[in-house]
């Protein structure tokens, strides 16, 4: 059994998590380029920040994740409770008064029950690739509940590809911030490319 040094291939692997939340406005945009401002790590130096983008050095098959929280805003008929102050623990992610938008505008639970009704909204995440949508995951939810969606999927990549996350929804709110919420990462499998 040979073993050649000299046909190794650098390791290729980033993960990055969001940092401050995102608003989104459905009204103004079909859908947005999420932001990944922090880099957990990043192996040959791929993954660009600044711009969210991913862009591999070498051709070859990688697996792509990324996951997006999102948190709906109150409808605009709900706004008579806007002065109410609810302790409220979040369906999503399980904090007392995590400060996301469902946190700090969401009804009383008596509001919550004489609302309530079987109204949703439409939310999805892409893998984007050079302005094309390679990989879509795409979710009815209910109008008050946070959700979270995520997408996994594996790409022949070629050197210099743009990699970003879209995300869409036909209702307002707020994209979360915390590291286990909204992330975005890849890894090249090893491959005779």
């Amino acid at each position: 059994m040979c073993h050649n040094k000299h046909n190794l291939v650098r390791a290729s692997a980033f993960r990055a998590n969001k940092n401050t939340p995102q608003l989104y406005e459905a009204a103004l945009t079909p859908s947005v380029k999420v932001l990944f401002q922090t880099e957990q790590f990043d192996l040959a130096d791929e993954y660009n920040p600044h711009i969210s983008t991913f862009i591999p050095t070498k051709d070859g098959i990688y697996e792509i994740t990324a996951k997006v929280s999102f948190c709906p805003s109150k409808s605009k008929s709900n706004d008579s409770s806007k002065n109410k102050k609810d302790n409220c623990k979040c369906d999503y992610c399980s904090k007392n008064s995590c400060n996301c938008d469902y946190c700090r505008k969401h009804h009383s639970s008596k509001d919550k029950k004489r609302n309530s009704s079987k109204e949703g909204y439409v939310a999805s995440i892409s893998i984007n690739v050079n302005g094309d949508n390679l990989d879509i995951v795409n979710d009815f939810l209910e109008k008050s509940r946070p959700i979270g969606l995520s997408v996994t999927t594996i790409l022949q990549l070629q050197a210099g590809d743009r990699v970003q996350v879209l995300f869409s929804a036909d209702a307002n709110g707020e994209i979360l911030a915390e590291a286990s919420l909204t992330n975005f990462q890849a890894a090249r499998f090893p491959s005779p490319m």
